[in-house]
């Protein structure tokens, strides 16, 4: 922001104007805006680039943002490190650089390769890392994330102790304590967990839950998951997340149990015509009402 002048108010009183060089300032009201009007033209350019690495073809895209947190795909090294150079050059245009400390590569297949020798990559090869709030680990493995969870599900519920211990908050209002911070805290990205018998295995307290008249909290992650199966049944044909819902891994499945899906979720409530029930909103929202409203 070159020649611009601001000003200060203290109370009633304005300073006279000064010039400020250093650009905008974190905190500053236009700070977010202008950078994600400035983001937004980065990924816009590489999604035109039908030559390079960052497109999968007409409709898919290999880089996903949120606000500052970019994720980019590929079925190899080099088309991530292709991906990385477009990046890199398309920010510098508009003074932008990436962090090389805070970003990460992983593999979920993993090939021995050192990023550093084979494409000159300064990025950090990891295992698991968090994104978005969630951890992701290379074996798809969310038990840690869901431990995770619990723990600050338990911090939170501490926290606040002394309001559920109070005698002058009604029950109810406790209830709205659990409903609006507790259990928000335990489920956040639940939607996409893959559990197992053993992670839905959880000791909980069947009186107090008879007292507060909720259903356990695996029915409310199951209501979530089919609540966003259904966004994803209602999108078009061509869309990335119904591309990425119907993709298939390949290799082998590794030993032991396979992870719950969406579908056995369905079936345990004996529902068949899935896909065609879910284009139907007002059938599909009493389907994940019943969901997480299922005693165990």
């Amino acid at each position: 922001m070159e020649s611009t002048q601001y000003t200060v108010r203290v109370d009633n009183t304005m300073s006279t104007p000064f010039t400020v060089d250093t650009g905008l300032k974190q905190g500053d009201a236009l700070s977010p805006i202008l950078f994600n009007l400035v983001l937004e033209k980065v990924v816009r350019e590489l999604q035109c680039l039908r030559g390079s690495q960052v497109t999968n073809n007409e409709n898919g895209l290999r880089i996903l943002g949120f606000a500052d947190d970019l994720d980019i795909i590929g079925n190899s090294l080099t088309e991530i490190a292709n991906a990385s150079r477009e990046l890199e050059k398309a920010a510098e245009k508009v003074g932008l650089t990436i962090n090389t400390n805070k970003t990460k590569l992983m593999e979920l297949i993993d090939s021995d390769i050192d990023p550093q020798q084979r494409e000159v990559l300064s990025f950090e090869k990891v295992e698991e890392f968090k994104y978005l709030g969630a951890t992701l680990s290379i074996k798809n493995d969310w038990s840690k994330e869901i431990n995770i969870r619990i723990n600050k599900a338990e911090k939170t519920f501490y926290a606040l102790l002394k309001f559920l211990n109070s005698k002058t908050l009604s029950r109810r209002s406790k209830t709205r304590l659990y409903v609006s911070i507790i259990r928000p805290t335990l489920t956040y990205g639940c939607e996409a967990w893959t559990t197992t018998v053993t992670t839905e295995r959880r000791r909980f307290n069947r009186e107090l839950q008879e007292i507060m008249n909720l259903a356990p909290v695996t029915s409310f992650i199951k209501g979530q998951r089919i609540q966003w199966l259904g966004h994803i049944l209602r999108r078009e044909e061509n869309d990335l997340v119904r591309d990425a819902f119907k993709w298939k891994p390949k290799g082998k499945r590794p030993r032991g149990r396979p992870r719950k899906r969406w579908i056995e979720d369905l079936k345990e409530m004996g529902i068949e015509d899935w896909r065609v029930i879910a284009q139907d909103r007002e059938k599909w929202r009493d389907i994940v009402v019943t969901a997480k409203t299922l005693r165990e």
